[in-house]
């Protein structure tokens, strides 16, 4: 990065990114296109939801319980993350069963090596890995977090151990770490989701980044990626289309995530996932300001996500 006031815009912009595409699409979460259409038009301002307008949901929530793991930790300690998740786990912010009863388990006393498999032998294939990765992206250059597979495994194994999963959060990381470095994201940007491919082990998640660039390459309409990709909250469904939308408008953060959450399904992840890789190219101005002014601002609200982002910037990890 350019230098530390850059460096701090683009972790401070990630976080928010991630919580502005989070508070957008919680909203409409579980919709199908024509209805959010018809209901809503085009959604580009936070609407009224459980909580309340601007108020995300547990997306933002375990990813800004991460960022605070790694500061303690000043990196990866996957016993933290999961004492942190469970800290910070709060019912009301729209978690899974699956996710609440192992969060659950963690704040009993739960070893976080195990409860990755409580509800499926092999783990969950879901996209609540990638949707909270954002910090750990922004923590380490792209080729050293190619050389830390183990990392991202530790900070996800809690609740996600499925190769899907890991792989999705490993895409989303990278992805987050390349946009938010200016001269990883020049050298690559026109073959990104190729070198994406290349860092997964499954070849269901190859499969869906190898069409990401084919869908790019012919300039592919919202509607026809959505139709190839999936909007669900499988990994390889989701991570692959906030992939797709982030470099589609890689220059409007405000058009991807008002594209994002117009995909319906699993908006607000789709859109959460984008606007962390958009917030760590741009930085948080690059956002509406009535987002920011619009975003809950409690004790765990936007001015935490930016003092945490601020502190996360300092961190330089082993």
């Amino acid at each position: 990065m350019e230098n530390r006031s850059h460096r701090e815009d683009r972790f401070i912009g990630a976080l928010l990114g991630t919580a502005f595409g989070d508070a957008l699409g919680a909203p409409v979460e579980g919709l199908d296109r024509e209805t959010i259409r018809s209901r809503f038009g085009q959604v580009r301002d936070f609407l009224p939801g459980p909580r309340g307008a601007g108020h995300y949901t547990d997306d933002t929530q375990m990813a800004l319980a991460l960022a605070r793991s790694l500061l303690r930790c000043g990196g990866v300690d996957g016993a933290d993350c999961a004492r942190s998740y469970a800290v910070h786990f709060d019912p009301s912010r729209g978690y899974g069963r699956s996710a609440a009863e192992v969060l659950r388990a963690l704040g009993d006393g739960a070893d976080y090596r195990h409860t990755g498999t409580f509800f499926f032998s092999e783990g969950s294939y879901g996209n609540g890995a990638a949707m909270r990765i954002a910090p750990l992206g922004l923590l380490y250059e792209p080729e050293l977090l190619q050389r830390r597979r183990e990392d991202v495994f530790e900070a996800i194994r809690c609740t996600h151990v499925h190769p899907e999963a890991v792989d999705g959060a490993m895409v989303q990381a990278l992805a987050v770490s390349w946009m938010a470095r200016e001269n990883a994201l020049q050298a690559r940007h026109g073959s990104l989701p190729e070198m994406l491919a290349g860092a997964c082990e499954t070849g269901s998640l190859r499969r869906a980044l190898t069409t990401v660039a084919d869908l790019l390459e012919r300039d592919a309409s919202d509607e026809e990626a959505a139709g190839a990709l999936g909007t669900g909250v499988a990994s390889v469904e989701s991570v692959p289309l906030a992939s797709f939308l982030a470099l589609r408008c890689i220059d409007d953060p405000e058009s991807a995530l008002v594209r994002a959450v117009a995909m319906g399904g699993d908006a607000d992840t789709i859109g959460a996932m984008t606007g962390a890789m958009l917030g760590a190219r741009h930085g948080w101005r690059s956002f509406p300001s009535r987002w920011f002014r619009g975003l809950e601002n409690g004790p765990d609200g936007r001015d935490a996500l930016i003092g945490v982002g601020r502190a996360l910037a300092r961190v330089e990890p082993d």
